[in-house]
């Protein structure tokens, strides 16, 4: 879609979707794994918020890949999926496991 004479592209919905997502991965990988997982999964929960409610369905660009009702579905099931292994991931290195355990016992 471009604005006429203005040499202006306007971009499509996802790439906000992309971005946010890129910017949780970065979280992810240099300062910390719980604030990034929670942007990824804000990204999937923005991208399928944008599914639903754009009108019409080709304004939602890259995020327009299946019917709405299943690209919603998937896009919150893999937020959730996201948010909770997020936040239940094991950061603490020093928790004993159940094969030390045993091994200091004996």
């Amino acid at each position: 879609m471009q604005w006429r004479g203005s040499g202006f592209v306007v971009l499509s919905w996802w790439y906000l979707v992309a971005g946010l997502a890129a910017v949780g991965v970065l979280f992810i990988a240099f300062l910390d794994v719980r604030w990034g997982g929670r942007i990824v999964a804000a990204a999937f929960f923005i991208g399928a918020l944008i599914r639903l409610v754009a009108r019409p369905s080709r304004k939602a660009g890259g995020l327009n890949v299946r019917s709405r009702p299943l690209d919603v579905a998937i896009l919150l099931a893999l937020g959730l999926g996201v948010l909770i292994a997020s936040a239940t991931v094991n950061l603490d290195a020093d928790v004993p496991t159940r094969t030390s355990v045993s091994r200091t016992a004996n």
